[in-house]
């Protein structure tokens, strides 16, 4: 079937797989494509085919976005982002700083393809080349990511997920989005007075673009926006908010502005 707006999984040997094991290999991919999407989109079944371990997906908008937004298939880009993520795994890219929770997902989503011999998983769109996993790439997908969260966990210098506040009040305070060491900044009073640096969960977002994209003649840098935000954190110091998601109706637009955003 040739269908780009479907993901299909699957785990060539499904006979015998302990349901505990394929739940949580569902569950990983239902995570981590929430965190790929910043919590837009979900994923939904499509269909489980009869006698086999194959199971199609679409996906669904978790909340309403902008007319304006450009349409983008986003499940064909999560299928080419898992592949660079086994790359990354397998020390054969470094396109990608992997985060604990990405590290885990992954691992728990290719599980089942240790259930018998020569087993292989396979997650892919419509003709597309996707992620192809055999026994033998788990095994060092095992032994790489233990190692890859050891140095995570040691490194004084990797921002450490932290805290996530949920509808919290952001202004920004400093735009630059290049790479000076200005950069951007925000300031959320809730957590802390200071402005820190901010970066997006995905720059190629949804949600950054609300966040920076003038709209009616608003100037996008005089919105006040509602947003759940990560703290980062390094040497249990906060350095940095990372956006996830940003609540366009209940943003609150200066008085100097008689325009409605929403």
């Amino acid at each position: 079937m040739n269908d780009d707006n479907t993901l299909i999984y699957k785990i060539e040997k499904i006979e015998g797989v302990e349901i505990d094991v394929l739940c949580n290999s569902l569950q990983a991919m239902k995570n981590e494509y929430l965190r790929f999407t910043n919590n837009k989109k979900k994923l939904i079944v499509k269909e489980i085919r009869k006698g086999s371990g194959i199971f199609e997906f679409t996906d669904a908008f978790i909340v309403s976005t902008l007319l304006f937004m450009e349409y983008s298939n986003t499940i064909l880009q999560f299928a080419e982002y898992l592949a660079t993520v086994k790359d990354v795994l397998l020390k054969k890219s470094d396109r990608l700083k992997l985060t604990p929770t990405t590290v885990n997902n992954m691992n728990s989503m290719l599980s089942p393809v240790v259930n018998g011999s020569n087993n292989v998983i396979n997650i892919f769109v419509g003709n597309h080349p996707g992620l192809l996993v055999e026994q033998d790439d788990y095994k060092e997908i095992e032994k790489q990511s233990k190692q890859i969260l050891e140095e995570i966990t040691s490194s004084n210098s990797f921002l450490i997920e932290d805290c996530i506040y949920k509808k919290v009040l952001f202004k920004w305070v400093q735009t630059r989005f290049d790479d000076k060491k200005t950069g951007n900044q925000g300031i959320i009073k809730q957590i802390q007075e200071k402005a820190l640096k901010v970066i997006f969960a995905d720059d190629n977002s949804v949600t950054k673009t609300e966040m920076t994209t003038t709209i009616q003649g608003i100037d996008w840098q005089k919105i006040k926006y509602i947003v759940d935000v990560e703290t980062m954190t390094d040497n249990n110091r906060i350095v940095a908010y990372k956006i996830l998601k940003n609540y366009p109706e209940d943003c609150i637009i200066e008085e100097s502005s008689n325009l409605e955003l929403f």
